[in-house]
């Protein structure tokens, strides 16, 4: 089929879109330079580099692993049995998502100091991550055809090779995206780690920028990390293969039938489901709960107006942020999808490589480019939005390409012989046919915009606040009672879009 030229109209908007991503890598190669070969290969050789490329590995490998076992054991139970207390497990194993990690990691280290270190961020992280592996797990089983396991089984293979070759490559796509959000998020993950002592290159990253303000040794480091990054989008490329499944046969879709369990086997389903609830909800809650009545920094809770301004800035710059993330990602999905070519195909790409770029190198990058060549716009929110759209234009890419692939080729075909213009058949065909789509990318951007700390934490002014960056503030000065409101009402507001992704991007 004929490739269509792409507009000219679109060409130039998508790559007015594009040219800021190029900042943070253009950054960390003019900074990394100025350090001269000598002085990098000193940096880079040290007994200290390697202890946070070592800790830096382990926890990405084991939090990812761990995660991904507990979102596809979590799916698979749910799926295939019924038992006692379903209902309630399933909307609880979503819930965690609205805890930010380095909420959790304050009420479990407010609880006790055990937990810092190498196993107790292994722990929390784990229980922090798990469901953004069991709910696209989940939602693939659901459509899983029960006919390839049956052909499988006829074919005399066991259970184990019926899963291995059967269900698992069809699996394969989900767990591939899950395996690389999980391990993207751990290599960046800065707030969590910090409250709990482990020591990464994120946290090496900031401690040579609060050490020397701006220096090249944190760009340097920032390299190293984006080619970690990089590697790991190579390798969930590999895992996922060049395969494609799809569904050949006439009619719907056999669904698996629910097994029902007797009482005594719903005995460990109860319990592990039990357990995963009381880790990841009750404990992070019953802290919040018991900081609020007897922490000894009450004081500081009949600040209203500090409280009420940090949730109208966090409210204002995510809904911002989250709006200019899908309206920019709409029209580069647009044009990779009707006007594919090379240059609509790598400008599509292009987000997903700054994706694998810490948030702590963005921040950075526009610190650098602000301070140098655009001083008004230093420490206000344009570079705060700027930052998040940066960070999260491929979680909206991502949802809203399911959305746009599904439409029929002649819509706007069907229009433009109506006598309408472009303007006109988008407002009034597309738009519509894909709003669960927009929805489903606003709240997935909004929920990560909310909790986002590191971008925030370095490019706002000294005397503004959102609610995560005045939760750190309290929470390193272990101002526990303070810190409390700040938790609970972004635990609170993260809800919402957690209860719209599961309605619209997970059903």
């Amino acid at each position: 089929m004929r490739t269509r030229p792409l507009p000219r109209w679109l060409a130039l908007t998508v790559i007015a879109i594009s040219l800021p991503l190029i900042l943070p890598f253009l950054y960390v190669v003019v900074r990394a330079y100025e350090v001269g070969w000598e002085r990098s290969i000193e940096l880079l050789f040290r007994p200290y580099m390697w202890d946070l490329l070592s800790n830096t590995l382990l926890l990405m490998v084991c939090v990812t692993a761990f995660s991904i076992i507990l979102g596809i054991v979590s799916a698979f139970l749910f799926e295939r049995f019924r038992f006692f207390g379903k209902s309630f497990f399933q909307t609880a194993m979503t819930l965690p998502l609205c805890i930010p990690a380095f909420v959790s990691c304050f009420t479990w280290i407010s609880l006790t100091f055990r937990v810092e270190g190498f196993w107790g961020t292994i722990m929390i992280m784990s229980l922090s991550s798990f469901p953004l592996a069991y709910l696209p797990v989940s939602a693939t089983l659901k459509r899983l055809d029960r006919s390839m396991e049956e052909v499988s089984l006829s074919l005399g293979k066991t259970r184990w090779q019926t899963f291995r070759y059967a269900v698992l490559p069809q699996l394969k796509p989900a767990i591939g995206s899950s395996i690389l959000l999980i391990a993207l998020h751990m290599l960046v993950e800065f707030g969590a780690v910090s409250i709990l002592n482990y020591q990464t290159f994120t946290t090496a990253i900031f401690q040579e920028y609060e050490m020397s303000f701006n220096n090249s040794t944190a760009a340097l480091l920032s390299a190293v990390l984006i080619a970690i990054c990089g590697m790991v989008v190579l390798s969930e490329s590999v895992f996922r293969g060049k395969v494609k499944l799809f569904h050949s046969g006439k009619g719907v879709i056999r669904p698996y039938p629910v097994k029902k369990l007797t009482p005594l086997q719903q005995i460990p389903l109860i319990a592990f489901f039990g357990t995963l609830f009381t880790l990841s909800i009750v404990v992070p809650f019953s802290m919040l709960i018991y900081w609020l009545i007897v922490g000894s920094s009450h004081d500081n809770l009949t600040d209203f107006a500090s409280f009420f301004d940090a949730f109208g800035h966090s409210l204002l710059i995510s809904a911002l942020g989250a709006a200019v993330t899908v309206l920019c990602a709409l029209p580069l999905v647009w044009a990779a999808i009707r006007y594919r070519s090379r240059l609509t195909v790598w400008i599509d790409r292009l987000p997903y490589l700054l994706h694998a770029v810490p948030g702590l190198v963005i921040a950075l990058s526009l610190i650098y480019f602000s301070v140098n060549y655009a001083k008004p716009v230093y420490q206000t929110f344009i570079v705060v939005v700027i930052a998040y759209f940066m960070l999260y234009l491929p979680m909206a890419q991502t949802t809203l390409r399911s959305s746009l692939e599904q439409l029929p080729q002649n819509m706007e075909k069907v229009g433009q012989t109506l006598g309408r213009n472009p303007v006109y058949i988008f407002r009034t065909l597309i738009v519509p046919a894909i709003l669960p789509g927009i929805t489903a990318a606003f709240a997935l951007v909004f929920l990560n915009l909310m909790k986002e700390l590191t971008a925030t934490l370095l490019l706002t002014a000294n005397d503004v606040h959102t609610l995560s960056t005045a939760l750190w503030e309290y929470t390193s000065d272990a101002q526990y009672a303070a810190a409390t409101p700040y938790a609970l009402m972004l635990v609170i507001f993260s809800g919402i879009p957690v209860f719209l992704l599961k309605k619209y991007a997970f059903k």
